[in-house]
């Protein structure tokens, strides 16, 4: 599965996972979520990396959509904003946004 699919995918529900991906990480990258285990070992994840938990992705979303009048990422809008999040720990706000 694609990140692209997988981001497309979560949903509320999913909220207990944690999602892996290949690095260099691009929307086609291939995408996997696991149960997060804390306190425990990590799950097989077949050389792909932490990227961010499902919760976090959700946020990722919410933030983008609130700064673009309530508009729904595309695919590949959505994972630009999630990888952003994850390389940079901080939101990918729109032009006139940015400090």
């Amino acid at each position: 599965m694609t990140l692209e699919e997988l981001v497309s995918q979560l949903t509320v529900k999913d909220d207990g996972l944690t999602v892996f991906a290949s690095e260099p990480w691009t929307a086609q990258s291939d995408a996997m979520a696991a149960p997060n285990r804390e306190g425990t070992s990590q799950p097989d994840t077949e050389g792909r990396t932490y990227l961010l938990e499902a919760v976090l992705i959700r946020d990722v979303l919410e933030t983008w959509r609130a700064h673009h009048d309530g508009a729904i990422p595309s695919a590949q809008q959505a994972c630009e904003a999630v990888i952003y999040y994850a390389e940079n720990d901080t939101f990918l706000y729109p032009d006139e946004y940015l400090p």
